[in-house]
């Protein structure tokens, strides 16, 4: 078990892993359109856009967990409207009530755009199968990413977690996170790198 980069071979595994915790940490399989559309909207960009990093959890080569993000909200949101969406949404088809929420908020060029964000310009996202859980897995892919943000010359990294998941409530204060903004269904977390 260890923390590697990612490469194209595991662009597979990583929207399977972002489909399968996509529910507040939870399956998410069947509450889209399709399958792809959650990864197309929370993993594979990452893989691919301005400032994008992804780092696998890899157990005998295979990727079990993630950390992707990127050192540059700003810019991969401006990327991702202008270039991503437009060439991935249309792709998608709104089908389900998941589809509804979804998509429509890809499209919103504000999305990504937190009031911490001057102060923590870099954003993650982590998420692992259930059974890489409680192994040490989340930490030390947090503290991997948090190396490589810090040696990007980010500032400070933020993250925003559904109030639904009360695991992600509870692991994120316990790797150096703080709760910095709230509202009724989110919570963004944000820890100095600097």
């Amino acid at each position: 078990m260890s923390v590697r980069p990612a490469t194209p071979a595991d662009d597979a595994a990583v929207a399977r892993i972002c489909l399968l915790t996509g529910a507040q940490g939870g399956d998410a399989t069947g509450l889209f359109g399709d399958d792809t559309a959650l990864a197309d909207v929370y993993a594979t960009p990452y893989l691919r856009g301005p400032g994008g990093f992804c780092l696998v959890w890899d157990v005998d080569g295979e990727a079990r967990g993630y950390v992707l993000g990127t050192s540059d909200t700003a810019a991969f949101q401006r990327w991702f409207v202008d270039e991503w969406w437009p060439r991935v949404g249309p792709t998608h088809r709104a089908l389900t009530a998941g589809d509804a929420w979804l998509l429509p908020s890809a499209a919103d060029p504000a999305r990504m755009l937190v009031p911490v964000l001057a102060a923590y310009p870099a954003h993650l996202h982590i998420d692992l199968l259930p059974d890489q859980q409680g192994r040490g897995a989340g930490r030390a892919l947090i503290a991997a990413a948090c190396a490589l943000l810090a040696a990007r010359g980010a500032p400070g990294v933020h993250l925003v977690a559904e109030r639904a998941n009360v695991g992600a409530q509870a692991f994120y204060p316990r790797v150096g996170f703080a709760a910095v903004v709230a509202d009724d269904a989110v919570v963004t977390f944000a820890r100095a790198l600097a």
